[in-house]
């Protein structure tokens, strides 16, 4: 079975159950118990779903909790399938919440997973939709961030933010969009982690502009690197809690030290090579068959 990431969160059911199971294992007889949810993009035979247990001398036991690991994840692979709604559908779910901030996952490009972080599908959705009171983190396009930076704190910009960079494995080419606002912050995109993921490194997003369109402070930064920190919102002067639509290009990890600021989350099918939408992958060297892409 390959799960999709969008599904594999420890945080979430059903990978949440089957950890908190690995860990009983660990109490109950065995030096280490592991259930890998796999990486569906790596397209390498074992990319899906495989265990790890380890004993002191006991391989009967530790063959019985590694099948028990793997029969619980197979017994609950419908939950594994993200089943993606259309990008209108999700921004009109996002416009109809009252609490915020509502975080609007762009998980299809997310560079951890090797986005380009310069998609601007759901962000050109956010525009067209009229959102206000919102930031979006982040667009990388070094080339904008240089005109910024010629243009200087304080002024109007119209400039093509984005869509620099080409998919040929997905047969997309790179869509930039004509973006006009004031630029209200550049700084040298330098930050430390407050953590609880990766508490005290030094982050490097490369100088980075803030782009207020009005109703969205879009930060474009010259490197890439995925929101998991409240600090890269700091960085660039933002107060993500005080917004009411947070745009982020990640796909898990961003919960680590944004997840408490949430009040809901929408879940963004936009475009990109991380995309949650198996259709569009080609899967040469996956060892087959595999749930759900073949019938089983």
């Amino acid at each position: 079975m390959l799960p999709h990431v969008m599904r594999q969160s420890s945080l979430d059911s059903p990978n949440h159950e089957i950890q908190d199971r690995a860990r009983q294992m660990e109490r109950q007889g065995a030096l280490s118990a592991t259930l890998f949810v796999g990486f569906p993009h790596a397209d390498v035979p074992y990319a899906g779903v495989s265990a790890v247990v380890v004993t002191d001398a006991d391989p009967e036991l530790a063959r019985r909790y590694c099948d028990e690991l793997l029969d619980m994840a197979w017994q609950s692979r419908a939950q594994f399938v993200y089943r993606p709604e259309p990008l209108e559908v999700s921004i009109r779910k996002a416009k109809n919440l009252d609490a915020g901030p509502v975080v609007l996952l762009d998980h299809y490009d997310n560079c951890a997973s090797g986005g380009t972080m310069d998609t601007m599908t759901v962000l050109s959705a956010m525009l067209d939709a009229g959102l206000e009171e919102a930031a979006a983190f982040a667009i990388c396009d070094p080339q904008a961030v240089a005109q910024m930076r010629e243009a200087g704190t304080g002024a109007r910009v119209r400039l093509a933010l984005g869509g620099k960079v080409d998919m040929p494995s997905l047969a997309l080419e790179g869509s930039p969009r004509e973006v006009e606002g004031r630029l209200t912050r550049l700084v040298d995109g330098l930050y430390r982690n407050v953590g609880p993921m990766a508490r005290g490194e030094l982050m490097d997003m490369g100088p980075t502009a803030v782009l207020d369109t009005g109703g969205i402070e879009i930060v474009v930064t010259s490197r890439q690197i995925e929101p998991y920190d409240i600090a890269a919102f700091r960085a660039v002067g933002i107060d993500p809690a005080g917004k009411r639509y947070l745009m982020l290009k990640s796909r898990v990890h961003w919960r680590a030290g944004l997840g408490a600021i949430a009040r809901a989350v929408v879940e963004c099918a936009g475009s990109g090579v991380c995309t949650s939408d198996y259709s569009g992958l080609q899967f040469r060297h996956l060892r087959r068959p595999v749930y759900p892409l073949d019938a089983m």
